[in-house]
């Protein structure tokens, strides 16, 4: 997806907080200490194959990255 705009969108219904996005990319998703999911909704280009990576890894599939 070089080149590509994408936006972030998380289920909060289905998010589970395990924080494998986190793991996955740092830079993008952050679990607060309150445990709310913290995240960047338009990653930069150079971060979007981080994004897919973590959307891939959510045993929820709570996250969708969709283009822009």
């Amino acid at each position: 997806m070089k080149g590509q705009r994408v936006r972030l969108k998380v289920d909060n219904d289905r998010c589970e907080r395990f924080a494998i996005c986190e793991m996955e990319a740092p830079d993008l998703f952050q679990l607060s200490h309150d445990g709310r999911l913290l995240y960047t909704k338009r990653p930069v280009e150079d971060q979007v194959e981080q994004a897919i990576a973590a959307a891939r890894c959510c045993p929820q599939q709570a996250i969708k990255v969709n283009r822009v």
